[in-house]
């Protein structure tokens, strides 16, 4: 009768343990393949032109400013070639901060455009999760977790938070 338990136990076990259903993406391919991210791309690329652009302009008259202060720094007054100088400084700074503008700029352009698609990606792994009976789908490019069965997992904080004495 104790074999016959034990046998049960064990064979309930590989039944639930053959019941998980484990599936892979790799996100960074589907993301590629959207066509959502070629529109994303293209206007990423128009917006850093624009900057480009404007950057070109600000050293081109960086570099004319330097130009026409040194021809002219013998013949200047004191005064008016420290003026110059400050202002060649004032605009160099300024062109610092406006490229550090523009970087801040394209990244927060980049993540905004990009968001949607993800969270789109996202959603599908879920509805694919939930119709096709997934325990856990992983994604192959980063390790993570994408879905995990809310009814099939064990969140184990708790009993890790004990083990290490924690409250």
């Amino acid at each position: 009768m104790k074999k016959i338990m034990t046998f049960a136990v064990c064979a309930m076990l590989a039944m639930t343990a053959s019941a998980q259903k484990f599936g892979n993406i790799n996100m960074g391919e589907v993301f590629e393949t959207m066509p959502e991210r070629a529109v994303v791309q293209k206007e990423m690329e128009e917006l850093q032109a624009k900057y480009e652009t404007e950057l070109s302009k600000m050293g081109d008259e960086y570099q004319k400013k330097v130009n026409d202060y040194l021809a002219e720094q013998e013949k200047l007054e004191k005064s008016i070639a420290d003026a110059r100088a400050q202002e060649i400084e004032q605009l160099q700074q300024r062109i610092q901060n406006f490229r550090e503008m523009a970087a801040k700029d394209l990244q927060t352009q980049q993540q905004n455009k990009v968001q949607p698609i993800i969270e789109k990606i996202n959603k599908a792994i879920q509805t694919v999760g939930e119709k096709e009976g997934f325990t856990y789908i992983f994604d192959l490019s980063q390790g993570n977790i994408l879905y995990a069965s809310p009814s099939q997992c064990i969140d184990v904080l708790p009993l890790v938070k004990k083990e290490l004495g924690l409250q």
